[in-house]
Protein backbone atom coordinates (compact mmCIF):
# COMPACT_ATOMS: atom_id res chain seq x y z
CA UNK A 1 0.00 0.00 0.00
CA UNK A 2 2.79 2.46 1.06
CA UNK A 3 4.65 1.79 -2.31
CA UNK A 4 2.18 2.55 -4.37
CA UNK A 5 1.95 5.54 -2.87
CA UNK A 6 5.09 6.25 -2.88
CA UNK A 7 4.73 6.05 -6.90
CA UNK A 8 1.61 8.06 -7.17
CA UNK A 9 4.08 11.11 -4.81
CA UNK A 10 6.98 10.16 -7.34
CA UNK A 11 5.21 10.33 -10.52
CA UNK A 12 3.03 13.76 -9.19
CA UNK A 13 6.57 14.95 -8.58
CA UNK A 14 7.90 14.12 -11.87
CA UNK A 15 5.05 15.92 -13.85
CA UNK A 16 5.60 18.86 -12.33
CA UNK A 17 9.16 18.96 -13.08
CA UNK A 18 8.62 17.94 -16.33
CA UNK A 19 5.48 20.75 -17.17
CA UNK A 20 8.64 23.25 -16.08
CA UNK A 21 10.69 22.64 -18.68
CA UNK A 22 8.41 22.52 -21.12
CA UNK A 23 7.00 25.76 -23.79
CA UNK A 24 5.36 27.92 -21.62
CA UNK A 25 1.92 26.80 -22.31
CA UNK A 26 3.04 23.35 -22.03
CA UNK A 27 4.29 23.89 -18.48
CA UNK A 28 1.20 25.30 -17.51
CA UNK A 29 -1.12 22.81 -18.76
CA UNK A 30 1.43 20.09 -16.86
CA UNK A 31 2.52 22.23 -13.96
CA UNK A 32 -1.13 22.50 -12.37
CA UNK A 33 -3.01 19.47 -12.82
CA UNK A 34 0.45 18.29 -11.11
CA UNK A 35 0.80 20.27 -8.09
CA UNK A 36 -3.09 19.91 -7.61
CA UNK A 37 -2.47 15.73 -7.93
CA UNK A 38 0.68 16.13 -5.28
CA UNK A 39 -1.52 17.85 -2.95
CA UNK A 40 -4.36 15.68 -3.28
CA UNK A 41 -1.70 12.39 -2.73
CA UNK A 42 -0.14 14.68 0.00
CA UNK A 43 -3.52 15.29 1.69
CA UNK A 44 -4.43 11.88 1.66
CA UNK A 45 -1.22 10.08 2.82
CA UNK A 46 -1.00 12.38 6.05
CA UNK A 47 -4.79 12.82 6.90
CA UNK A 48 -6.44 9.98 5.31
CA UNK A 49 -3.83 6.73 5.41
CA UNK A 50 -3.23 6.97 9.21
CA UNK A 51 -7.48 6.35 10.17
CA UNK A 52 -7.39 3.45 7.22
CA UNK A 53 -4.70 1.15 8.86
CA UNK A 54 -5.68 0.92 12.37
CA UNK A 55 -4.26 -1.90 14.21
CA UNK A 56 -6.88 -4.18 16.40
CA UNK A 57 -6.46 -3.45 20.22
CA UNK A 58 -4.32 -6.58 21.43
CA UNK A 59 -5.46 -8.00 25.40
CA UNK A 60 -2.98 -5.22 26.29
CA UNK A 61 -4.92 -2.30 24.46
CA UNK A 62 -7.76 -2.06 26.58
CA UNK A 63 -9.33 1.56 28.06
CA UNK A 64 -8.23 2.57 31.15
CA UNK A 65 -10.42 3.02 34.13
CA UNK A 66 -11.33 6.60 35.30
CA UNK A 67 -8.89 7.14 38.15
CA UNK A 68 -5.90 5.53 35.90
CA UNK A 69 -6.55 7.89 33.28
CA UNK A 70 -6.46 10.35 35.87
CA UNK A 71 -3.38 9.39 36.59
CA UNK A 72 -2.25 9.00 32.93
CA UNK A 73 -3.09 12.85 32.75
CA UNK A 74 -0.67 13.63 35.52
CA UNK A 75 2.07 11.22 34.07
CA UNK A 76 1.93 13.10 30.87
CA UNK A 77 1.80 16.28 32.22
CA UNK A 78 4.71 16.01 34.65
CA UNK A 79 7.19 14.66 31.75
CA UNK A 80 7.34 11.26 33.36
CA UNK A 81 7.59 9.90 29.46
CA UNK A 82 10.51 12.20 28.75
CA UNK A 83 12.65 9.78 31.33
CA UNK A 84 10.65 6.24 31.17
CA UNK A 85 9.18 4.75 28.43
CA UNK A 86 6.85 2.11 27.85
CA UNK A 87 7.08 0.12 24.54
CA UNK A 88 9.61 -3.00 24.92
CA UNK A 89 11.20 -3.08 21.64
CA UNK A 90 12.52 -6.24 19.50
CA UNK A 91 16.08 -5.59 20.79
CA UNK A 92 18.74 -7.67 22.60
CA UNK A 93 19.12 -5.16 25.17
CA UNK A 94 15.25 -5.34 25.93
CA UNK A 95 15.62 -8.77 26.44
CA UNK A 96 13.98 -9.61 29.89
CA UNK A 97 11.53 -6.59 29.87
CA UNK A 98 8.37 -8.83 29.00
CA UNK A 99 6.77 -9.06 25.75
CA UNK A 100 7.59 -6.99 23.00
CA UNK A 101 5.02 -4.12 22.33
CA UNK A 102 2.48 -4.93 19.28
CA UNK A 103 0.24 -1.42 17.99
CA UNK A 104 -2.73 -2.42 19.09
CA UNK A 105 -1.38 -2.31 22.80
CA UNK A 106 -1.60 1.94 22.52
CA UNK A 107 -5.34 1.64 20.70
CA UNK A 108 -6.76 3.79 23.65
CA UNK A 109 -3.33 5.73 24.18
CA UNK A 110 -3.40 9.40 22.76
CA UNK A 111 -1.42 11.22 23.29
CA UNK A 112 0.95 8.62 22.75
CA UNK A 113 3.41 8.32 25.17
CA UNK A 114 6.20 5.75 24.25
CA UNK A 115 8.93 7.61 26.28
CA UNK A 116 11.64 8.97 24.32
CA UNK A 117 15.01 7.65 25.99
CA UNK A 118 15.48 5.49 28.90
CA UNK A 119 17.29 7.38 31.83
CA UNK A 120 14.63 5.58 34.14
CA UNK A 121 13.66 2.26 33.96
CA UNK A 122 10.80 0.51 31.24
CA UNK A 123 7.24 1.18 32.83
CA UNK A 124 5.49 -0.97 30.31
CA UNK A 125 4.75 -4.01 32.61
CA UNK A 126 4.96 -2.19 36.14
CA UNK A 127 1.77 -3.33 37.35
CA UNK A 128 1.95 -5.95 40.20
CA UNK A 129 5.16 -5.45 40.22
CA UNK A 130 4.97 -3.16 43.53
CA UNK A 131 2.60 -2.84 45.80
CA UNK A 132 0.78 0.62 45.55
CA UNK A 133 2.62 1.60 48.83
CA UNK A 134 5.84 1.03 47.23
CA UNK A 135 4.97 3.54 44.21
CA UNK A 136 3.66 6.22 46.75
CA UNK A 137 6.75 6.74 48.68
CA UNK A 138 8.67 6.17 45.60
CA UNK A 139 7.24 8.92 43.94
CA UNK A 140 7.02 11.10 46.78
CA UNK A 141 10.49 11.05 47.64
CA UNK A 142 12.35 8.45 45.46
CA UNK A 143 15.76 8.99 47.70
CA UNK A 144 16.21 7.85 51.17
CA UNK A 145 17.29 10.91 52.84
CA UNK A 146 17.77 9.46 56.30
CA UNK A 147 19.29 6.09 57.47
CA UNK A 148 15.60 5.31 58.83
CA UNK A 149 14.64 5.20 55.23
CA UNK A 150 17.00 2.73 53.96
CA UNK A 151 15.23 -0.22 54.19
CA UNK A 152 11.96 1.80 53.55
CA UNK A 153 9.65 0.36 50.26
CA UNK A 154 9.89 2.83 47.28
CA UNK A 155 13.58 4.05 48.73
CA UNK A 156 16.27 3.65 45.86
CA UNK A 157 19.63 4.73 47.00
CA UNK A 158 20.79 6.58 43.56
CA UNK A 159 17.66 7.39 41.83
CA UNK A 160 17.77 11.01 39.76
CA UNK A 161 13.95 10.85 39.29
CA UNK A 162 12.69 14.09 41.38
CA UNK A 163 10.61 13.99 44.05
CA UNK A 164 6.67 14.61 43.31
CA UNK A 165 5.40 15.73 46.94
CA UNK A 166 4.13 18.64 45.63
CA UNK A 167 1.20 16.28 44.26
CA UNK A 168 -1.77 16.05 45.94
CA UNK A 169 -2.39 12.72 47.51
CA UNK A 170 -5.60 12.00 45.38
CA UNK A 171 -2.92 12.97 42.39
CA UNK A 172 -0.37 10.16 43.78
CA UNK A 173 -3.20 8.05 44.07
CA UNK A 174 -4.22 8.57 40.46
CA UNK A 175 -0.89 8.09 39.28
CA UNK A 176 -0.03 5.13 41.26
CA UNK A 177 -3.55 3.68 39.19
CA UNK A 178 -1.95 4.53 36.43
CA UNK A 179 1.17 2.68 37.14
CA UNK A 180 -0.37 -0.31 38.18
CA UNK A 181 -3.07 -0.25 34.90
CA UNK A 182 0.23 -0.99 32.93
CA UNK A 183 0.34 -4.44 32.07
Amino acid sequence: MYTALILFILAGSIVCLGGIYHRRSVALGLLVPGAILLIIIAFLATAVLPYITLFPATDKGVPYPEKALLGRQIYVREGCWYCHTQQVRPLRVDAGLGTVSQAGDYQYDYPHVLGTERTGPDLTHVSGKYEDEWHRNHLINPRPRTPEEEGMAGKVPGSIMPPFSYLSKEEIDNLVAYLQSLR
